[in-house]
């Protein structure tokens, strides 16, 4: 046989054998592959996923849109669209955009351990993320004008049925470490990490998605925008305001638990205009709002409790803008925080007032009014909404003194794209590694 032969009659054999083997649709649930390549995360059981099996036709969809890359969209970009786009042209680009955002999350859900999969809330918000993605493939490429108005409607059913993922999520991780805590398993680092990972895309997207239905519903569906914004942006964004805005919501919630409320030192200096002139710049105000109150709580709460020692410090901030960058700083006097506590502040199961227990946050969930310290969310939160639009918020403290925490946001619309997660052939790795 000659040499020819041999090769050719090789690779038939191995095209064979290939062809034979089971091949892998990435759906733990019905996975034939032994060991399936979505198992062996961290130190998890080989079982099949927890989660209820999807259809295989649409679970090759979420397979097909995984593959696609999201178009991440700056502040100007959302601007443009508000201004000279019209319905048709948001819906074309949503109809595939949104699919594509949701098709890695989908995925990574089974990645999660199965401790935490099993949890009921866990699921619904998977089912809901699913529906989603469903709901708007419904529609067709070509769209009608009913096609238009009945988009708007999905989308209207759209955010509300994502009003409650950060709180429906937040009780399935609760459960999952009590359950843990009850079978006397421990809490490994790499379980935390890998649900930390998991909760910053699962939570940024939902950012997004907000974002995109809220601009679409404000712009061209009917709903009513502020004066002067552009869907949910303020193109003049006033930083000063919004952080006076904040510090007295922020107060009376305060006052509601403390009978008292540290007062308020507010410089602020603008270097990109005059230095007088107010810091205005293109932004989402209800963004700034939750960053600013989840900071000016922790601040007061800390504040407020060390001034049983003497008299009360008054909270410093300081705000400064620049051609490229808008900083705003605000400092307390309230003890500071260990440093052995540092990396645990943006933590998903962990408050600045300590480490959720189940009394603290049985407590929260009966409060009748919002707590002073939640259940370790308004941090983790508040970072992911700087780092939307490629800010950052970070934290130091020196204990026995008080805390500074700085958020950073982009004063340049056109240099603010959208940070959004992008699901690859490595992002299986990721959960791996943690």
């Amino acid at each position: 046989m000659r040499f020819s032969q041999i090769r050719l009659y090789a690779s038939s054999i191995a095209k064979l054998e290939a062809t034979s083997k089971p091949t892998c649709d990435l759906n733990p649930a019905c996975c034939k592959v032994v060991p399936c390549c979505m198992k062996g995360l961290i130190n998890y059981s080989s079982q099949p996923a927890l989660l209820c099996e999807v259809e295989p036709s649409v679970w090759s969809r979420v397979v097909k849109y995984s593959k696609y890359r999201p178009i991440p969209l700056s502040i100007e970009n959302f601007l443009h669209h508000g201004e000279e786009a019209t319905p048709r042209v948001s819906y074309n680009f949503l109809r595939r955009e949104i699919p594509t955002r949701l098709a890695g999350v989908l995925l990574e859900f089974s990645f999660l351990p199965p401790i935490l999969q099993k949890q009921t809330a866990i699921q619904a918000v998977r089912d809901e993320h699913l529906e989603t993605f469903q709901d708007l493939l419904a529609f067709p490429n070509n769209a009608s004008d009913a096609d238009l108005e009945s988009f708007s409607e999905a989308l209207t059913n759209t955010r509300l049925r994502h009003t409650d993922t950060v709180q429906k999520t937040a009780e399935a991780v609760m459960k999952m470490k009590f359950e843990m805590i009850d079978q006397k398993l421990e809490v490994d680092q790499g379980i935390e990490t890998a649900v930390q990972y998991f909760l910053d895309r699962l939570y940024m997207t939902k950012i997004s998605l907000s974002m995109l239905t809220n601009q679409h519903l404000y712009v061209h569906g009917g709903n009513i925008a502020k004066p002067r914004h552009v869907g949910q942006i303020d193109p003049h964004c006033d930083v000063v305001a919004e952080i006076r805005r904040a510090y007295s919501k922020a107060a009376r919630l305060c006052d509601q638990h403390y009978g008292t409320h540290p007062e308020i030192n507010l410089v602020y200096s603008n270097r990109a205009e005059a230095s007088d002139d107010p810091i205005l710049f293109a932004y989402v105000s209800s963004h700034l709002h939750h960053m600013f109150f989840e900071v000016f709580k922790n601040s007061m709460r800390a504040t407020v409790e060390r001034s049983k020692e003497g008299n009360m410090a008054k909270l410093e901030v300081r705000v400064s803008k620049t051609d490229t960058d808008i900083t705003i700083k605000i400092s307390d006097l309230g003890g500071g925080i260990p440093r052995s506590q540092m990396s645990n502040l943006f933590k998903y199961m962990y408050t600045s007032a300590g480490r959720v227990g189940k009394a603290h946050a049985d407590a929260v969930k009966s409060s009748s009014i919002p707590p002073m310290a939640g259940l370790g969310y308004g941090l983790p939160l508040s970072r992911l909404y700087a780092r939307y639009f490629q800010g950052d918020l970070d934290i130091s403290s020196m204990h026995g003194v008080g805390t500074d925490c700085f958020i950073y946001l982009r004063s340049m619309q056109d240099k603010a794209p959208e940070q959004i997660p992008v699901f690859s052939k490595n992002t299986s790795k990721k959960y791996r590694e943690k």
